[in-house]
């Protein structure tokens, strides 16, 4: 990634320790919720919903107000501190109702600094250059996420109330860094106000295929992390080692080839990569449950090197399709769906699984991500790196 600006790369970092916050708290939640506050798996899992739901809310809202104000480093670093701040007060929670109020707060931050994090990475790459830029920032998301949860369980060690104090440390680290390091790009053609902004996501259909690739990524992810580590224990009788080992053949390639793809995508055009990577991608998610444990451990690595065409193919769109003023909104928009892929995910995956086991769960998840990649190839059609002035 030398070829790469500093700026990226920082923000790269930044992403990293948000998304590495974002899984850093979840072994830990059986100690953090049921055992603390004597509550129930149910209200465990609704830690990590309500969290989603402010993403797909106030994605969108914090990208409009930052479009219209032409701002970007004060949203992040407000929302670094503010996501330090409910953290630690989260420690101090009396109820678990209090608890899940705080973390619905907590999440409309969280969302106002990386969501702006990626949207700087737009502002400031070059346009021939989208997709090697969010191929660097795709990288920190996805090592962030992949490194969280296992290091998160290492401090939950030492108990139940450090993982918390641990991740409002490290987004005061975050808050300090975006601020002594960001710099906002010029932004010209502002939105004339924060309803415009919004309406245009509202009606633009050629940004679908960007908003449904999101959708299909985040859902994937959603699935995988919680439906095969299942698989792998009830049927194979895997240790939690072994578990961790599958999900990361396919966490490595995920993350280390996002940026090759990302340039390859700037060379060779998105609409080849989103397409032919989609489709094999669904193919690979769909046959898991069919190729027992070695060739899981195989179609898991090619699965993830597969899945690395994605993000930064579609953010790399996304960035050809929509013009510098209302990057964020549009970027807002890309992370609602995701969250809200992610979010839907984990429990369908049960559902189908003790409906039908969990071999037909994971076909059936493979052929929700065909399906939607098949929904976005009509839109996908016309002339790359078309922009939305035509649409106006």
């Amino acid at each position: 990634m030398t070829s790469i600006k500093k700026p990226v790369m920082v923000i790269a970092g930044l992403t990293f320790l948000a998304m590495f916050n974002q899984t850093f708290i979840v072994p830990s939640l059986k100690e953090v919720i049921i055992d603390r506050y004597d509550s129930t798996a149910a209200m465990a899992s609704l830690f990590v919903t309500v969290e989603m739901v402010a993403y797909m809310i106030f994605g969108v809202v914090w990208g409009a107000v930052s479009d219209k104000r032409g701002e970007r480093r004060i949203f992040i670093v407000i929302g670094f501190f503010g996501s330090a701040l409910l953290y630690y007060t989260m420690s101090l929670a009396p109820d678990v109702t209090t608890l899940l109020a705080l973390r619905f707060v907590q999440g409309a931050l969280t969302v106002m600094a990386w969501s702006l994090l990626m949207t700087l990475a737009l502002d400031i790459a070059h346009a021939k250059r989208y997709g090697a830029v969010m191929g660097a920032v795709g990288t920190g998301l996805a090592l962030g996420i992949g490194f969280g949860a296992p290091i998160g369980g290492l401090v939950g060690d030492l108990g139940p109330l450090y993982p918390l104090y641990a991740a409002s440390a490290l987004f005061i680290l975050a808050g300090v860094l975006a601020f002594v390091f960001l710099e906002d790009a010029p932004i010209k053609n502002k939105p004339e106000s924060i309803a415009t902004a919004l309406k245009f996501v509202a009606k633009d259909r050629r940004v679908l295929p960007p908003f449904m690739f999101g959708f299909a990524e985040r859902f994937s992810a959603g699935y995988l992390v919680f439906l095969l580590p299942l698989y792998l224990a009830y049927e194979f009788d895997a240790e939690p080692s072994v578990r961790g080992m599958y999900l990361a053949a396919f966490l490595l390639p995920f993350a280390l080839l996002q940026y090759p793809f990302g340039k390859l995508s700037d060379k060779r055009g998105r609409i080849p990569m989103l397409i032919v990577g989609g489709f094999a991608y669904a193919v690979m998610i769909g046959l898991l449950g069919y190729v027992g444990q070695a060739g899981m451990a195989i179609l898991m690595a090619t699965s993830g090197a597969v899945a690395a065409m994605l993000l930064p193919a579609s953010l790399g769109l996304l960035g050809d399709l929509t013009p510098k003023g209302e990057h964020a909104t549009y970027m807002g928009g890309f992370n609602a769906l995701g969250s809200l892929g992610f979010a839907v995910a984990p429990p369908l995956a049960m559902l189908l699984a003790e409906w039908g086991g969990y071999p037909a769960a994971l076909a059936i998840g493979g052929a929700i991500i065909g399906l939607t990649v098949l929904a976005s190839v009509p839109l996908l059609r016309g002339p790359r790196g078309q922009v939305r002035e035509a649409t106006r």
